[in-house]
């Protein structure tokens, strides 16, 4: 993940503002804009210094594929349903090919808000489905209210598309009433 998508991440889920992150690190907001923005990579030591300050901290782990943050990141700056489907698509089969520990953490760090709450259930309820598919603890974000919907809907479909069938949506996400069939999940 990019230090400038993981110092935002991070950020965000601690509900710290850009202004009381640089005083909080005796730095300044404009150093903190251009970190996130992506304009300037911080050294190991700077970057671990702004996650402490944000209740996190970086930790090395051995994987590969796109994590829920990243995933959060590409959704929010989509330009289109079907983009944001994509980077939702490209989420699930990382979490499908991933095994064991490699699963769960590319699911433990609550990503921001995607700016949809029906997207922001949706990744709540991926995760919620690879992880439940071998029996892995789960993180808490995904259970928080924030990430169940008040009503059934489906985040991608576009006015002509046909309703999911209930039957063949997965539990965790009719828990949170989040419309997405199963074999939509399963493109690997």
């Amino acid at each position: 993940m990019a230090a400038s998508t993981l110092l935002r991440s991070s950020r965000l889920t601690s509900g710290i503002s850009q202004g009381d992150l640089a005083a909080r690190a005796k730095t300044s907001q404009p150093e903190i804009s251009t970190i996130e923005n992506g304009k300037r990579i911080p050294t190991v030591d700077t970057l671990e210094r702004l996650l402490r300050q944000t209740g996190h901290r970086i930790i090395a782990v051995p994987g590969s594929g796109t994590d829920a943050a990243e995933t959060a990141d590409r959704i929010a700056s989509a330009n289109s349903k079907d983009e944001a489907l994509r980077a939702f698509l490209d989420y699930s089969d990382s979490l499908a090919r991933a095994v064991g520990v490699d699963r769960v953490v590319l699911g433990i760090a609550e990503p921001h808000s995607t700016g949809s709450l029906a997207w922001d259930a949706a990744l709540a309820a991926l995760v919620d489905y690879w992880l439940n598919k071998s029996r892995l603890p789960k993180p808490d974000w995904i259970t928080a209210a924030s990430r169940t919907l008040t009503n059934p809907q489906s985040p991608q479909l576009g006015e002509y598309d046909l309703a999911p069938q209930p039957v063949e949506v997965p539990r965790e996400f009719l828990r949170r009433n989040v419309l997405l069939e199963r074999s939509t999940l399963e493109s690997v």
